[in-house]
């Protein structure tokens, strides 16, 4: 299987006068939903695509309740979920851990950490270069072929 990719520009935020240069990026041909995913699952095991797609809202309930409570979450050969705060620029530190409030922080993130084989399943991949035109992509198409 080979990792489709696109040539993209990028500008150096340091020397925004400057001209872009290109950088390879992952081409996204198209999003997969739910129901496809489910259909696939559904003809390896014996669950239906119903049951399957019950499993996933599930998982999408049950997962983040777990996670507000503090609990980092494991989906055994997938990987790890967890929350990660995100801190207020005005928060510079302190010096003394007591002074830290609430108020310093300014949002959640998941964060994801992916399972030891999870990771060697995607482990040296052929690449393979596409025509920008054929990408299904949602950002500024600032792409090029060369």
């Amino acid at each position: 299987m080979a990792v489709p990719f696109i040539s993209r520009k990028r500008l150096n935020p340091q020397k925004l006068e400057a001209e872009g240069k290109f950088y390879p990026a992952p081409a996204y041909i198209a999003e997969i939903g739910v129901n496809q995913l489910a259909e696939e699952i559904s003809q390896s095991t014996t669950l239906t695509p119903t049951e399957v797609i019950g499993v996933i809202r599930g998982l999408l309930l049950t997962v983040p309740k777990y996670m507000l409570l503090g609990y980092k979450v494991r989906l055994d050969s997938f990987g790890i979920f967890k929350l990660g705060l995100k801190n207020k620029a005005s928060c510079k530190g302190y010096e003394k851990a007591s002074l830290v409030t609430a108020n310093d922080i300014e949002g959640i993130k998941v964060m994801y950490t992916p399972d030891a084989m999870l990771k060697a399943k995607l482990e040296k991949p052929e690449y393979v270069k596409l025509d920008a035109k054929y990408i299904a992509d949602d950002e500024e198409n600032t792409s090029n072929s060369n």
